[in-house]
This record gives C-alpha cells, sequence and structure tokens, in this order.
C-alpha cells in the first residue's frame, strides 16, 4: 500500500469527520465512532472521489472502514 495515498485518504477522513488522526485506526469503520454516521460516510465517498476520479460506485458501496478506503484507491 503507497504511504502517500493511504495518508491522503486518512487526511481526507479526518476533514470530513472533524476529528484528530488519534481518534481513528485503520479498522475504525462507519458507526464505531459518533461522528462517523450515513451522511458522514457519504460525505467520505464525494471527497475520495474528487480526489481520486476513477472511484467504483459499486465497490465504493462496500468500503466500511479507513483500511477499505484505502484499499479502494490504491
Amino acid at each position: 500500500m503507497n504511504k502517500n495515498t493511504e495518508k491522503v485518504v486518512i487526511d481526507i477522513i479526518l476533514k470530513t469527520l472533524k476529528i484528530k488522526k488519534k481518534d481513528i485506526k485503520l479498522n475504525t469503520a462507519i458507526g464505531s465512532i459518533p461522528e462517523w454516521d450515513s451522511l458522514a460516510h457519504l460525505n467520505i465517498f464525494m471527497n475520495i472521489s474528487k480526489k481520486f476520479k476513477n472511484i467504483n460506485i459499486n465497490k465504493a458501496s462496500k468500503a466500511k472502514s479507513v483500511k477499505d478506503w484505502i484499499d479502494l484507491v490504491k
């Protein structure tokens, strides 16, 4: 996994959820923290899609965790 891609995805998630890096891990997922609800999940998708243009919507619909989002864009 490209460390730069991982950092970019994590930064997008942190900014979208308005949380600090210490508040998430690779296995942090939708519903596991109060800030990550269904609307925030949609916003994560939209923000990642802006940065990484070729996101497959079907695969994105299965992304649940930070690691899933990283794997999706690599």
